[in-house]
């Protein structure tokens, strides 16, 4: 199960997701251990405010484990920030309403005034690799899923 954490302070590395983490992942009874497989962070500047966020991804198996995770850590303090977890869900732009049919109906089913998705200019790392890649993307200010953390495209 890929985990998000949200809005993470500036200044955590995978080693402070870890020590984070790692207290729920143990086994006790009646509980099964569970393993970090992977911690990836993205750093999103939104152009419009020219703010920056912080966001993680952690691959924690097995799934009842991540649910654990999810459950025990929810709005717990990480480098003294009190941070939102939830199971990322990969969303694909064929599910999106937001894409017509043709572009006959662009003009007459758009009753949308202006755009209210961010743009943003997205950098992952993965620390286990250390390898990067910035993305310019676009993201809904109601969603908190983002595109697919395996994916190695642009929208």
């Amino acid at each position: 199960m890929i985990i998000i954490l949200k809005k993470i302070p500036a200044n955590t590395s995978d080693y402070h997701i870890e020590k984070f983490i790692a207290p729920v992942l143990k086994s006790g009874l009646f509980k099964a251990a569970g393993q970090i497989e992977s911690i990836s962070f993205w750093t999103y500047e939104v152009v419009q405010s020219n703010t920056i966020e912080y966001y993680a991804l952690v691959d924690v198996e097995p799934d009842a484990v991540g649910q654990r995770v999810i459950n025990q850590l929810s709005k717990k303090a990480l480098n003294g920030k009190y941070i939102a977890l939830q199971e990322y869900h990969v969303r694909h732009w064929s599910n999106d309403k937001r894409v017509f049919k043709s572009v006959v109906d662009r003009g007459k089913n758009n009753k949308r005034k202006a755009e209210r998705r961010r743009k943003i200019v997205k950098t992952e790392r993965n620390s286990r690799t250390a390898n990067a890649r910035i993305e310019n993307i676009t993201i809904s200010t109601h969603s908190g899923l983002w595109s697919d953390p395996n994916k190695n495209s642009s929208r």
